[in-house]
């Protein structure tokens, strides 16, 4: 009688495997210095009336008033913009773009090397 080889990946449990997130925070920095971005809430609504970004990123504690203010624009330009919302504060997010102060909104025209684009997905 043969003997049955057994595959050691048949024996491995991968229910319990951690899957990889995204970093965004690290993303953001790549976006940064790769990609076309603009922070600040006078720039982005500048740009915003010119010409749509691909993604706005705002910080968890940015102004309510802020944040209708562009999901109106948003809804105007067909909701074409992806809203994301950062899970940090804006010293975080001001720290993630590798600046020492508050950013409470970031609006990306071009992804540049990041994976961020892959947040329109989730």
């Amino acid at each position: 009688m043969a003997k049955k080889s057994k595959n050691i990946s048949d024996s491995i449990d991968l229910s319990r495997k951690k899957k990889k997130e995204l970093d965004v925070e690290t993303n953001i920095k790549v976006a940064y210095k790769t990609g076309k971005i603009l922070f600040g809430r006078s720039q982005v609504l500048r740009q915003l009336r010119q010409k749509p970004f691909k993604m706005v990123l705002i910080a968890q504690n940015c102004p309510i008033e802020f944040e209708h203010q562009l999901k109106y624009y948003n809804n105007i330009m067909g909701n074409s913009i992806f809203i994301y919302k950062y899970k940090g504060s804006s010293w975080e997010l001001g720290l993630a773009m590798g600046k020492p102060y508050m950013i409470s909104v970031i609006g990306i025209n071009e992804f540049g090397d990041s994976a961020l684009e892959s947040l329109k997905t989730k």
